[in-house]
């Protein structure tokens, strides 16, 4: 953790007088060492002996220290080795060459070690930087929801700095300041006027920011470069100032407020989209509802004006045919009126409203069966049951509802005089209520993933695919899908139907 990292390094420096004690002692170690093992190792080994102190003091210390500390091995070196010893007088030109040479090897050791060191505490800030830049743009590359990924967000940047982190926006009527995310929900409170200040002016507040430096939290606004009071602010409590750079919070504020823009430019365009193609389809499915409505009422209104105006000269024959045009065009203008209450009842209700219970496949068959037994004119139904001891749990009138809608499709939709075959089956692991007619397909570029949702399309002249759309809306209701398949079993024959999720009973 970056934090950790940065105050171990402070807390090699910070305790003085530890660090004066630690350095005594290895002098001292040092030249105890040296005076056992001088008359092996001569004036050169003693010389290496104390280069090696020298050198850890540098990589430990601040470069005041370590030249005190190289200087310091000078004055030792030559009080305790050089002839004539105990003494500051150096007696001969070649101790002078190594006394010398001593001290200018260890200053430029001392300030390598202390370059290198410089160049490695920034490598590793920036090695931290690059690790936590990418998994902020990993956290938005994988969650697709924008709170989910700011709180990530939140959590990430505590777990690697060990401060609070919010994400605060300002409410644009009451002028308070809302939070988006938060590390510890409630905990960062930034008073409302300086994130407004921010948001304003698009100034990064807090210590060493030159800002409102005395607030008790750095506050980075998105817009930074582009000033709006709808984007939030980063914000982070002052905790372990001394040991994060403004830069670093700078950077991280700048990487967040790139992916939180885009996300919401992403977003926006989406919903701009969706809404564009929601308007599409409403106007072209209220053209279809006009245009469908309107020539059954043209035909009931005409008819009837025959029947008033002419009765006289029409024939018994000629009325009859009026009077069942007129029966015929009512019944389509009820079922149809009936399918829009039950569409938009359906899009209306909840889950709560639904009187879910385990029904039988066979059962809900047998209600639809009988209600067209009760009608004069009523289509050629055959049943099949390969699931006959499955149990499908749901709301029965709902799903009656939609097999009505399916068979009622199917027969205007249906050729020939073979009739219509309702199929109860099991595949893998849904039951299946479906209808097979062998009546006119789907076109090709018929899209089935969006039949019933967002694309209406009647197989026959007459309607305006409101069938569908029911069964779709039914099956949202029961957590199942619409299955069409245009060519079933290999023939000319078309499959509509309902597959629920298998359940075991209990």
């Amino acid at each position: 953790m970056y934090i950790d990292h940065m105050s171990k390094r402070n807390l090699s420096k910070s305790p003085i007088l530890l660090e004066t004690i630690s350095i005594f002692l290895g002098m001292v170690a040092i030249t105890t060492l040296s005076h056992v093992v001088d008359e092996y190792i001569g004036l050169a080994g003693v010389s290496f002996l104390y280069l090696i102190l020298v050198i850890l003091v540098s990589y430990k210390s601040q470069l005041a220290t370590s030249i005190f500390v190289a200087i310091g091995s000078f004055l030792l070196i030559n009080f305790f080795y050089v002839e004539p010893r105990y003494t500051f007088v150096i007696g001969s030109v070649e101790s002078w060459s190594a006394l010398l040479g001593f001290l200018m090897v260890s200053i430029a050791i001392t300030s390598l070690v202390h370059q290198l060191r410089q160049q490695k505490d920034i490598a590793e800030k920036e090695t931290f930087k690059a690790n936590l830049l990418r998994a902020i743009i990993e956290i938005f590359s994988v969650e697709t929801d924008s709170i989910v990924t700011l709180q990530k967000f939140c959590l990430l940047l505590k777990s690697q700095l060990g401060c609070e982190v919010a994400i605060l926006k300002l409410d644009s009527i009451t002028k308070d300041s809302i939070e988006l995310a938060s590390s510890k929900a409630g905990e960062v409170k930034l008073d409302p006027w300086y994130l407004s200040h921010a948001l304003e002016y698009g100034a990064m507040l807090g210590p060493h920011t030159g800002t409102l430096e005395a607030i008790d939290y750095w506050c980075v606004p998105f817009g930074r470069f582009y000033k709006s009071h709808e984007l939030p602010a980063l914000v982070i409590e002052r905790a372990h100032e001394e040991n994060i750079e403004v830069s670093l919070i700078r950077a991280i504020a700048d990487q967040l407020s790139i992916h939180y823009q885009k996300r919401m430019a992403e977003i926006k365009a989406k919903d701009a989209g969706e809404l564009a193609h929601r308007e599409s389809i409403q106007k072209a499915f209220l053209s279809s509802i006009s245009h469908d409505m309107r020539t059954p009422l043209t035909t009931i209104i005409g008819a009837s004006s025959s029947l008033l105006k002419q009765s006289q000269q029409l024939g018994e024959s000629q009325s009859k045919k009026l009077l069942e045009l007129i029966h015929s065009e009512s019944v389509y203008l009820n079922d149809s009126t009936e399918n829009i209450l039950s569409l938009v009842k359906l899009g209306t209700s909840d889950g709560n409203q639904l009187r879910m219970d385990w029904q039988s496949p066979e059962e809900i068959v047998g209600a639809v069966i009988s209600r067209y037994n009760n009608r004069e004119v009523k289509p050629s139904l055959a049943l099949v049951i390969e699931a006959k001891d499955e149990l499908i749990y749901g709301d029965q009138a709902l799903i009656v509802l939609a097999l009505t809608n399916l068979i009622e499709n199917a027969n205007k939709a249906h050729l020939g005089s073979k009739p219509i075959q309702i199929l109860v089956n099991r595949v893998d692991d849904e039951i299946r209520i479906g209808v097979i007619d062998e009546g006119a397909g789907f076109p090709e570029d018929f899209d089935k993933g969006l039949a019933g949702q967002q694309q209406f399309y009647q197989r026959n002249k007459k309607g305006f695919g409101l069938g569908i759309s029911i069964v779709r809306a039914v099956m949202d209701k029961h957590e199942g899908r619409l299955v069409i398949e245009p060519s079933f079993g290999g023939d000319q024959r078309t499959y509509v139907g309902m597959a629920f999720p298998f359940r075991a009973s209990t």
